[in-house]
């Protein structure tokens, strides 16, 4: 994907897109900016993550407003009530005017390698316009989306398909990409520059038997020295016997070092409880300064090693400054962030409910929910 640099772009009427493409071009040649792949982030350190977020449009949620964000935030509700989607929505905010981020929320949710995906299904899966606004490190945030058709008479109208464009702003700087997707070959960017908020990792339980997506995490866990943490954590509360996990380089694949067994054995001979934690696990050195989304958190854990794996993962995200979203079909996980770890204040619990064709949010800070749960033992699941 080539990507070139630009000026700054506002959405176009499409009489008015062919003579914005040139200026973009005659300052890519002025700057010299061709082939910038590169993305960087806006701050090398933080003092505050995410505030507030608002989901003005993205696919079910429509002008939800999320606020008391803490250190960790739990979002529940039940089937179908938007807390993959806000996940997701939370990722594109922080992924700006960067349209491979976009991709791999698409590859995400529908579950097919980012190399695999149709271009007309891809343009077909970003829909409607999408609108996702919020407060990070003390500055206003935004980005939108739209797709749109180009009228330019020098296109290949028999591979063109559409253009995506993506407006990204936070404080005083606005980022502008134009995206346009062809069948049967590249897609081609023009962008004005690409920085990231932060760095931002999600993690989806439907990836689990596909070890090669963490290869670069545990790469990055290596750098970090963290790995020993981590063996630590699973020595005590999972394996014994674990000596050490190694990624060979080679296959892509995880080996473990068991004292239960005469040599090596594959990450995949254990169970998905033991995978997921450790998988988990070495997100966190990735978002150093970040942020770290875990959807259904509690897949293929044990109800008696989320106790445990609560606080650990608190633990990491204090250790790194990482700010985690995350969503929950279980009390069991629910309750235990906040009856397991010391710290209340530090997390914010949240029921997404349905109502009238919309999503609104119930909020409450650890300490309001941990009153809750001792004097009736409430199922946020459930709230109204």
């Amino acid at each position: 994907m080539a990507v070139v640099g630009g000026a700054w772009l506002i959405y176009p009427l499409k009489s008015e897109l062919k003579s914005l493409q040139k200026d973009i071009m005659d300052r890519t040649k002025a700057a010299s900016l061709i082939g910038v792949e590169q993305k960087h982030v806006f701050r090398d350190r933080i003092d505050r993550h995410f505030s507030s977020i608002t989901v003005d449009a993205y696919k079910k949620l429509q002008g939800l407003e999320i606020d008391k964000l803490s250190r960790i935030n739990l979002f529940a509700g039940i089937n179908n009530s938007g807390k993959t989607t806000l996940l997701e929505a939370v990722y594109l905010l922080a992924r700006q005017n960067d349209f491979d981020g976009l991709v791999k929320v698409i590859y995400r949710r529908g579950k097919v390698p980012h190399d695999r995906i149709d271009p007309e299904w891809l343009v077909e899966q970003i829909g409607d316009d999408i609108r996702v606004s919020g407060v990070f490190d003390r500055q206003d945030s935004s980005v939108s989306v739209r797709v749109s058709e180009e009228t330019d008479a020098s296109l290949d109208k028999s591979r063109y398909i559409k253009s995506v464009g993506i407006k990204a702003e936070f404080g005083d700087a606005t980022q502008v990409s134009i995206t346009r997707v062809f069948k049967g070959r590249d897609r081609e960017t023009q962008a004005s520059s690409i920085r990231l908020l932060c760095p931002v990792v999600y993690s989806s339980p439907f990836f689990l038997n596909e070890p090669h997506r963490y290869a670069s995490f545990y790469s990055k866990s290596v750098q970090s020295k963290s790995l020993p943490q981590i063996f630590a954590f699973i020595r005590e509360e999972v394996l014994p016997t674990l000596n050490d996990i190694r990624l060979i380089d080679k296959r892509q694949r995880f080996l473990v070092d068991d004292d239960d067994f005469p040599s090596p054995l594959d990450l995949m001979n254990y169970g998905e409880g033991l995978q997921r934690i450790f998988f988990i696990s070495l997100l966190f050195a990735s978002a150093a300064n970040g942020v770290v989304l875990i959807d259904e958190f509690e897949n293929a854990i044990h109800t008696e090693l989320i106790d445990r794996f609560s606080g650990f993962i608190h633990k990491l995200a204090e250790t790194f400054n990482v700010q985690v979203f995350l969503t929950s079909h279980s009390k069991e996980c629910i309750d235990a962030f906040v009856t397991k770890v010391p710290n209340a204040d530090a997390f914010s619990f949240y029921a997404l409910v349905p109502s009238d064709g919309r999503i609104s949010a119930r909020e409450f800070t650890g300490g309001e929910f941990l009153r809750l749960l001792e004097a009736g033992n409430v199922d946020l699941r459930r709230a109204r």
